[in-house]
């Protein structure tokens, strides 16, 4: 679907897959060289996800702290 290059040289890849089940996910795969972190999200947790960082880069960029912890 799409991939982000973060920084730090981190890439985050987004996909949609189907569950077993029939459930369509999306898949986080965060690759930060040979690691990597895979989550599958419902339709419900990407968009409460999804809410929750929007509110942080806004307040974030907003304080001047973007991109800090």
């Amino acid at each position: 679907m799409e991939s982000i290059d973060a920084p730090f040289g981190e890439v985050v890849e987004l996909r949609q897959i189907l569950h077993d089940s029939g459930i369509p996910l999306l898949r986080v795969i965060i690759r930060d060289g040979g690691r990597y972190t895979k989550i599958e999200l419902d339709p419900s947790t990407a968009h409460q996800w999804g809410r929750m960082m929007v509110r942080w880069a806004e307040t974030a960029t907003q304080q001047g702290t973007a991109g800090g912890g």
